[in-house]
């Protein structure tokens, strides 16, 4: 439905609701209103988006009352304490600045997923939304996501989001043509790869790593072999800690094969170059990599109980136990890892840059579709990725209070402030729409967004399937299947319990067994229509 029809048939319900009730709703007032005053603007050459902004702030000062958008997303421990206040600061801001009140509703991660699809479904106020938890393609499936270019509603009212996020990533985001979602802007690329060594462990091994050259991040440029001679050198000098604590990330942090569709059940083995969907498992890439698992666990550099423990590989380094880890880095990782281990890590980039098919359109910030009034909510969106205050509050908090500014810009806790007592720390930065139009912490780089923007643009490996998705529905069965197939199977040759001449023929073999070329003829089908429809070749 068209916004135009939408106001309508708004605007008939409202009069029916004031014929019957001698009232009508506030929400679709204000939906009305601003497309009367949106198509006045334009017919009398105006401004249209500040037309409406202006007619907002007139009719709260008659009434009183401010026009609410809401805004959802997750974080860790649910809504902070300061949730009230940090929604008031932004109000503030945007009373004057939209003529609307925002509302941050924040939920616990654990239960954002089924929440969020919940107040979708059922009509619950939430007008804007990460796709984070429940997923972009359940959500636009469903039919929770509005065409964010219906009515030229993004060209009219969000028009620096356009001049913000470049054509090739907004287009990543569309479904058969339609753009129901913006992605946050973030790191798409990741430098695959990434070997981290506690620092204290390579001074205590006496290795000496100033022979190596720095990459254009800043992190030591190593191979496997440099790997191999590291580890060896940290397991004689401290034979009371594991080398390597290890987990099931060998394709997603360790190589650029493209998990299409967000499953390694058929992939690009080369997506820079071709849209040919293989089974990495019976790869020379996997092969290398099953082997090197192998050799490692032989060396006992890693732990006997790998394939049960589930502990987080950087929480088993913060823990004193492990020496070193696998990851993916990018521009200004150095802080983020010394946090997530609790000690200074060394980082060896032994890969390349990647941006995979799902890298940009893995959870887009959405407008529900069911949203009262389309416009006031593409201006928070817009707002949320342009204005540094509504950013600042959204990603820290208030300033003196959750954080101070340091005379670089830069900011750090606000006296008596940490982590543990703060009482607005969501901690979810990658998620949110634009961190870097907000204050840079402590230590990384002032210019971090710019560094993080010339890092997507110029990734060695490119995926051509870049914005590809599929709705594997028709073939859940066979997903099952495969998914306990790999489960069965796969850690054993993973975490290298297992010589990879058997390993690998009884995984490949149980996948086969459970529907794996089946599925990979779907994925390709689906991938060969999409490309078609795109013209990529």
């Amino acid at each position: 439905m068209g916004l135009r029809k939408r106001f309508m048939s708004t605007m008939l319900i409202a009069s029916m609701a004031a014929t019957l009730f001698g009232c009508g709703s506030a929400s679709s007032d204000s939906a009305t209103e601003s497309a009367q005053v949106a198509e006045e603007a334009k017919a009398n050459g105006a401004d249209v988006a500040q037309a409406v902004i202006d007619a907002r702030k007139a009719k709260a000062e008659e009434t009183g009352e401010y026009q609410k958008v809401i805004v959802s997303f997750f974080d860790w421990t649910g809504a902070p304490a300061g949730i009230d206040r940090i929604n008031e600061a932004i109000s503030e801001h945007t009373r004057e600045t939209l003529g609307l009140d925002v509302e941050l509703m924040i939920i616990d991660s654990a239960a954002y997923s089924d929440d969020i699809k919940l107040m979708l479904s059922s009509g619950e106020q939430v007008d804007l939304f990460s796709t984070c938890g429940p997923g972009y393609m359940t959500c636009v499936n469903n039919g929770y996501t509005l065409d964010l270019e219906e009515d030229d509603l993004l060209a009219t009212y969000g028009a620096e989001l356009k001049n913000l996020i470049r054509a090739d990533y907004l287009d990543a985001c569309r479904v058969g043509g339609v753009l129901y979602g913006v992605p946050p802007i973030k790191d798409y690329a990741i430098q695959t790869a990434t070997i981290l060594v506690g620092t204290e462990y390579l001074e205590g091994a006496g290795y000496d790593v100033s022979k190596f050259e720095k990459d254009e991040l800043g992190y030591y440029k190593a191979t496997w072999d440099d790997v191999d001679e590291i580890f060896a050198a940290i397991h004689k000098a401290f034979p009371d800690k594991t080398v390597f604590s290890t987990q099931d990330n060998l394709l997603t942090q360790g190589s650029c094969v493209d998990n299409v569709a967000g499953d390694y059940y058929g992939t690009l083995l080369d997506p820079a170059n071709s849209l040919k969907i293989e089974n990495v498992y019976e790869s020379d890439l996997f092969k290398e990599w099953a082997e090197r698992a192998y050799a490692w666990n032989q060396a006992g550099y890693i732990s006997g109980d790998a394939m049960s423990d589930k502990t987080g590989a950087s929480a088993r380094i913060k823990s004193g136990s492990f020496m070193a880890m696998m990851s993916q880095s990018k521009p200004a990782y150095q802080n983020q890892i010394n946090g997530e281990c609790g000690r200074d890590m060394t980082i060896f980039d032994v890969g390349e840059a990647f941006m995979s098919s799902s890298a940009v359109s893995s959870f887009p910030w959405c407008i529900n579709q069911s949203t009262e009034d389309p416009i006031a909510a593409m201006q928070v969106l817009t707002a949320l990725y342009t204005d540094p205050e509504v950013a600042n509050l959204v990603c820290w908090g208030q300033e003196g209070v959750e954080y101070k500014v340091n005379s670089d810009t830069s900011i750090n806790w606000a006296d008596g402030v940490n982590a543990d007592n703060s009482e607005y720390y969501p901690n979810v930065l990658w998620m949110m729409p634009n961190q870097y139009a907000a204050h840079v912490w402590e230590g990384d780089p002032i210019d971090v967004g710019k560094q993080t923007a010339d890092f997507n643009d110029n990734c060695a490996v490119k995926s051509k399937a870049l914005g590809f998705t599929w709705d594997n529905t028709d073939y859940s069965a066979e997903f099952t299947a495969l998914k306990n197939a790999y489960e069965e199977f796969s850690g054993q040759v993973v975490y290298g319990f297992v010589d990879p001449k058997t390993g690998l023929k009884e995984l490949n073999d149980a996948l086969y067994a459970a529907g794996l070329q089946d599925y990979m003829d779907a994925k390709q089908a689906a991938l060969d229509e999409w490309a078609a429809e795109n013209g990529i070749k």
